[in-house]
């Protein structure tokens, strides 16, 4: 028999969407988790995100291979089940048109493996989620010695929390694993009862002394969840994951998201889809030169932009303005040009080169060996980085060509480099600008003036620019023209700059948040793609950036860097915690 604890569970499952008063409430025993696992706590389940869209809604989740290998591993009975199951036709909602499940193909004595695999590629919901939810409501994966009514009602549909039971017209394990599975893409794709939003949610069924949460449901699949079984584990169950919490827990979702990631990792992981290319090279110089290579193909090109890849300030002032123009931008030594960047730019031929900074910066013989290499050679530089900033900001966008401009900090590289392809998306420049004073100084504020920039976007927080030039430049322009794009962190602050400049983009850009060299040139190149460029750990990536890559459709993402910079992990997408 099943280990059971606790109570007879029930949840609402809809027998038929269209009807929304056609419910049968489901009973659901309570399985035992599997052991605990030291690096799971009740204290990471997020009652509002349970599982991830991504991690719900992955019709190719698993083979039909890795199914049966899977319960192969484990002790249950479906590893030898054959069961004979109709078909079950196609389906699309009569209230939405969207699409439930395409056809379920049945058959004589299928493996269970092969009634969960086309389960999960007709309708789109993982044959993940469906395993753990055999298992959390029958055990089946783990019990070998299953009663007939645990097989027949493998995921409790139709199996109410009252003396009737379970219903004989809803029997049978493949009927069971198509027409449940069909109830989860149901619930999204028809539009029914519990949707992303804040909902009241009881802790116990039918027993109101025990209270409910408010829970803000983050997403369709945990929405999804709470249609099926509409109960949230309280503190209690959260406190002892392998066994009971008191007489007001409920167990079905806690132990669904504990077997998932006991089983196949965390649940709330998001994977996207696109295709990781890595641009990397042994250094700064290399990686400068491979990116530029691999992003302008077409020669000879009117501008190269040279920065030195010692210092940020100078390269990141220059990327919206060579975003703008269409400009390679490449990295040198102060006193010395590789032989990777001097062989990109006899490739290039560039009818003029800029470079950044003075002689102290990028140095007399670094600008001869250059003047060997194009017929018109300059040099763009103030008395300090944030005079240079200006100079460039006002040698590349001429008065009269935009009202945008972006400012960052010029004491750090992180927010200025996520704000360069954002201002360049928006036409403007990214200018560098004393964070910690309270106002703007009069050259920043004269340059505003010249460019006719109405509207000014801060990038970072206030401990980055402050409130003082926030409100400064709110006095000057009026209300609803100056918006500060910050966040917890850097990471949240790249996020947040990149939601407000990009609807869409097939290529993003996966920076390091830790350092600056190998990202000062894929700057540039972002900014010119028309694509964002994002912080990441140098061993995960935030889950904020990796639902961006969904959301935005992309289809590809470059790494700059190395192994040594962003670590293979980065590649593999690993969330970070």
């Amino acid at each position: 028999m099943v280990a059971k604890i606790g109570f007879k569970q029930g949840a609402i499952r809809a027998l038929g969407i269209a009807v929304a008063s056609a419910v049968l409430a489901v009973g659901m025993v309570v399985q035992s988790p599997p052991s605990p696992a030291a690096a799971i706590s009740g204290s990471e389940f997020d009652p509002g995100n349970i599982i991830s869209d991504a991690e719900f809604y992955n019709g190719s989740a698993m083979t039909e291979a890795q199914i049966q290998s899977f319960l192969n591993s484990k002790t249950g009975i479906l590893k030898t089940l054959r069961q004979t199951v109709s078909t079950r036709a196609k389906e699309v909602s009569q209230t939405t048109g969207n699409l439930i499940c395409n056809e379920i193909l049945g058959g004589t004595k299928l493996l269970a493996s092969t009634i969960i695999y086309r389960a999960q590629v007709a309708c789109g919901i993982s044959a993940k989620v469906i395993l753990v939810t055999l298992q959390k409501e029958q055990g089946l994966i783990t019990n070998s010695n299953p009663t007939y009514h645990n097989i027949n009602f493998a995921l409790g549909y139709g199996c109410p929390d009252t003396p009737a039971g379970c219903s004989g017209s809803y029997e049978g394990f493949g009927y069971q694993v198509f027409t449940g599975t069909r109830q989860f893409k149901a619930y999204k794709a028809a539009n029914f009862a519990k949707q992303p939003g804040t909902h009241t949610i009881a802790y116990f069924p039918n027993n109101s002394a025990c209270g409910a949460k408010k829970v803000n449901v983050s997403n369709y699949a945990t929405a999804a969840l709470y249609n099926y079984t509409p109960y949230v584990p309280n503190a209690a169950a959260l406190a002892n994951l392998g066994g009971l919490g008191d007489s007001c827990s409920s167990y079905g979702n806690r132990n669904f998201w504990y077997y998932y990631y006991s089983w196949f990792g965390n649940p709330t992981d998001i994977k996207p889809t696109a295709a990781v290319e890595r641009v990397g090279g042994a250094n700064r110089y290399e990686t400068s030169s491979l990116l530029v290579k691999k992003s302008y193909s077409t020669t000879p090109v009117d501008r190269v932009y040279i920065a030195t890849g010692a210092q940020f300030p100078d390269a990141l002032s220059a990327s919206s303005a060579a975003a703008i123009s269409g400009a390679p931008l490449l990295l040198v030594a102060s006193n010395s040009v590789s032989t990777s960047v001097k062989t990109e730019l006899q490739r290039l031929a560039p009818k003029e080169i800029i470079v950044l900074g003075g002689p102290a910066i990028v140095s007399e013989s670094v600008f001869d060996t250059l003047q060997t290499l194009s017929t018109s050679v300059s040099r763009v530089y103030g008395k300090d980085r944030y005079e240079t900033s200006r100079l460039i900001a006002a040698a590349s966008f001429p008065a009269g060509t935009t009202t945008t401009a972006f400012i960052a900090t010029g004491g750090t590289f992180p927010d200025a480099l996520s704000a360069s392809p954002a201002a360049a998306a928006a036409g403007g420049p990214m200018i560098l600008v004393k964070g910690s004073a309270t106002t703007l100084d009069a050259a920043t504020l004269d340059l505003f003036t010249s460019l006719g920039v109405t509207k000014v976007a801060i990038a970072g927080g206030a401990g980055a620019v402050s409130a003082g030039i926030e409100s400064q430049l709110t006095s000057l322009l009026g209300a609803g023209k100056v918006t500060r794009y910050g966040g917890a962190d850097r990471y949240d602050t790249s996020v947040a700059l990149n939601d407000s400049s990009f609807a869409s983009a097939s290529t993003v850009y996966f920076a390091t948040g830790k350092n600056f060299p190998d990202a000062l040139s894929g700057a540039a190149v972002a900014g010119a793609k028309g694509a964002p460029l994002y912080i990441v750990g140098t061993s995960c990536v935030p889950k904020d950036v990796l639902q961006a890559v969904i959301d935005l459709g992309a289809t590809k993402v470059v790494i700059l860097g190395g192994t040594g910079v962003l670590t293979s992990d980065v590649a593999r997408y690993k969330n970070c915690a």
